[in-house]
Parts: C-alpha cells; structure tokens; sequence
C-alpha cells in the first residue's frame, strides 16, 4: 500500500502549481493520499475525499487543514477528534486497501504560531499553545483507535529527533504524544538539507518496505514551501 502524505501550502485547482503536484503524486500511483493547507477540490475526482472541519481563523471555505483521499469509499467517518483540540486540523475514517481495511488519521497539528493574533473565539494564545493542546489531547483520541491497520500522516510541524526550531518540552510533547505501537516512519526523512515535518506513522502490524521525498522544487521555483514524504507499507501478521 502506498502512502502519499505533502503540505501542498494552499494551491488551488487553478494555481500555476496544481498540475505538476498532480504529475508528481500520481506517478507513485498511491492507495491514500494525505494533503494538508489544501483546498478541497485540488485532487482529481477519481477516488473519494474526506476533510477537516474549518478552522476559526478561515476566510476562504474550500481551504482545509487536513484532507484525506482513498481510491475506495471512506467509513466511519471524523472531522473532530477531541472537541477540545484547536479546531479544523483533524479527519479520520477507515477505508479498503490492499493490506485490507485500514483506519487513517490525517492530522494537521498547530504551528507554534496558531491563533496568537486573531481568533474566531477573541482569545489570544501563545506561541506552541495550540500545538501542546492538541498533542495533549492526542494520546487518548489514539487509545481509542484500532491497533490493526492504522496510519497516522500529515503535518506534525516538527522534526523528529532533531532540535529543529521547537523547544525541548515541545520535542517531549510529540514524543509522549506518540504511542510505542505507532511508529514514525519518515522520522529519519529530508531533502536538501532539511528534516521532514510533514509525517507517515503506521501501527505495529504494519512494515514499512520503502519511504522517499517528492521534491518541492520545479523548473527553479517552489510548488509548496514543505516537500513530500511517500511510504509503501506491507501487512504484518503476528
């Protein structure tokens, strides 16, 4: 099963970028497909798409945080998560693939600067507030979700094992947040001198057989200021 999970930074169906985003995702010829900041009509209409709720600070309403694409219909479907969580930046559902039916999780986790200057609720936060209250909030949410089967993707807005630009206690909070039977498969993953933020973790009956980066960069300008992460997956029977 393929994994295709990029921060395409708002593109548009009639941005300059959209067809080669396109070219770029369907040559791996994914199973799921995970965008976020993404409007929700820039994937082509050839599978089914599920998406997050709006955020409080949105002005345009085709603009999602998170959005999730399958080639087969979407079930169960989630766009809150944790009525707490800062909201608009999670959507889960189960749906059938190779490996079999799989519970995905696309999730658009606060940057340090989420709601620190206008808010829909008139409450200013604090830089990193957004991002703790939702990884907080995270451990429970994935208490409930199936071990079998489950993938987690999206933008983490950290880096993995590296200092990055979030403070330790951040580090720590992602860290905790991440259960021991959900492993971080792009955690090791960069281009160009730079660590992923944008992530693929797969439960524990699930092997990671290849993972790689879909370049951000086209004939000298960007298509997105985050590159893409892929990753094929395989069932593990124990």
């Amino acid at each position: 099963m393929l994994l295709v999970n990029w921060n395409v930074e708002w593109a548009t169906p009639w941005s300059n970028r959209r067809a080669e985003i396109l070219r770029r995702i369907e040559l791996l010829d994914p199973e799921i497909i995970c965008l976020t900041e993404t409007d929700i009509r820039l994937l082509a209409d050839n599978g089914h798409t599920i998406y997050s709720r709006p955020d409080q600070v949105q002005t345009v309403e085709t603009r999602r945080k998170a959005l999730l694409w399958s080639r087969e219909p979407w079930r169960q479907v989630d766009d809150v998560g944790a009525q707490a969580m800062p909201p608009g930046r999670f959507v889960s559902a189960v749906t059938s693939t190779s490996v079999g039916d799989v519970t995905v999780i696309g999730v658009c986790i606060p940057w340090h600067g989420s709601r620190t200057r206008y808010t829909g609720d008139g409450v200013k936060r604090k830089a990193w507030e957004d991002h703790k209250q939702f990884l907080a909030l995270l451990p429970e949410l994935l208490e409930h979700m199936p071990r079998r089967r489950l993938v987690m993707m999206g933008d983490f807005n950290q880096q993995i094992g590296q200092r990055g630009y979030a403070p330790g206690h951040i580090r720590d909070a992602l860290q905790s947040a991440i259960p021991p039977w959900l492993t971080i498969a792009t955690s090791t993953l960069g281009l160009d001198g730079r660590r992923a933020i944008d992530h693929i973790a797969v439960g524990e009956d699930l092997a990671t057989e290849s993972l790689g980066t879909i370049s951000n960069v086209y004939e000298g300008r960007k298509l997105s200021d985050h590159f893409g992460v892929f990753a094929e997956v395989s069932a593990r029977e124990f």
